[in-house]
């Protein structure tokens, strides 16, 4: 593996960016997003959007539309339906982001672009801002991907990997292990347990993959990648790990940015708080109780009813009350 030669960061004021991002069911929240990360990204010289959206059954398309023909250097792609051709939701998602890799690859639209920013556009990037943004212009790392963080635990374990934090697929592992100790002790060993306080102050994390709902690519890293979502016997994989293991074959590093923070939490680590806890001690009483009488199935709609409800009582996903 040849590392690239090392490139002149580009100042944010000089650097011109397009945020990425697969969108569906988005009609109601798209343009607080887009309002959101104009404002986080307006130190940069310009800030272009490209979404790709599939699947919707809200009005999304015409949501979208509008902001075309508002919000300058906003383009989107309408899928259509995916679900019947790509029943798979990793691979359903891996279609739309290769079709923005291809896009920023040779759209002459995009030949100025400095950094890309994928973005998960679903309210997970709620906290953060210019200055956690900014940040990674900040490192001393010779990066060309920084990631984002969460300030009371990091929670995308399945996109990430790391030689001793997280070295296997999670859910491969939990499937794995389940059988031989249960299902609530083998999520707790293979995926709760590794959804560590990372704290914003600690140095930029080298990883071979990892997301976080945010990260910001150099584009001569950014375009070299292709999203997979199924394995070689069609299984489904989280569609970061190959990306990021071409952007490495290339010689290109890949971190995790502790103080680019972009939530304290989500719905996947939202039983470290207190609240959360009570209700994953409940959601595991249930499903025990549910196993021990032979009727998981038939109160699974009860223990989403419950989620449903206990959600509700959360002001906004990924802020502390």
């Amino acid at each position: 593996m040849n590392a690239p030669p090392r490139a002149e960061r580009i100042p944010p004021a000089a650097a011109h960016v397009v945020v990425v991002g697969p969108v569906r069911n988005c009609g109601a929240t798209i343009a607080e997003e887009v309002a959101r990360f104009r404002s986080i990204l307006s130190g940069f010289a310009s800030v272009g959007f490209l979404l790709i959206e599939s699947d919707s059954v809200d009005d999304s398309v015409p949501r979208l539309r509008q902001l075309a023909a508002q919000v300058p250097g906003f383009v989107f792609e309408s899928m259509g339906t995916l679900r019947d051709r790509h029943p798979i939701r990793c691979d359903r998602i891996a279609v739309c982001r290769n079709v923005y890799v291809e896009r920023v690859a040779n759209d002459p639209r995009y030949r100025h672009i400095d950094y890309v920013m994928a973005a998960d556009l679903d309210n997970i990037n709620h906290q953060l801002s210019a200055e956690a943004v900014l940040s990674c212009w900040r490192s001393d790392v010779d990066w060309s991907v920084m990631t984002a963080n969460q300030r009371l635990g990091y929670y995308d374990i399945w996109a990430l990997r790391h030689p001793a934090w997280a070295p296997l697929d999670c859910w491969a592992a939990y499937r794995e292990m389940a059988a031989v100790v249960g299902h609530r002790q083998a999520v707790e060993m293979c995926v709760a347990s590794k959804q560590v306080r990372v704290p914003s102050d600690a140095a930029p994390i080298e990883v071979e993959s990892a997301f976080g709902g945010f990260a910001v690519y150099r584009r001569d890293a950014f375009v070299t990648g292709r999203y997979v979502g199924l394995d070689a016997n069609g299984g489904e994989v989280n569609e970061h790990i190959s990306f990021h293991a071409d952007l490495r074959a290339r010689g290109h590093r890949i971190y995790i940015n502790p103080a680019m923070i972009n939530a304290d939490f989500t719905e996947h680590t939202y039983y470290k708080t207190r609240l959360g806890h009570l209700r994953k001690e409940l959601m595991w009483r249930v499903r025990e109780a549910a196993d021990s009488l032979h009727c998981r199935e038939q109160l699974e709609a009860a223990i989403d009813a419950i989620k449903k409800r206990l959600a509700g009582s959360m002001e906004r996903p990924g802020k502390l009350r």
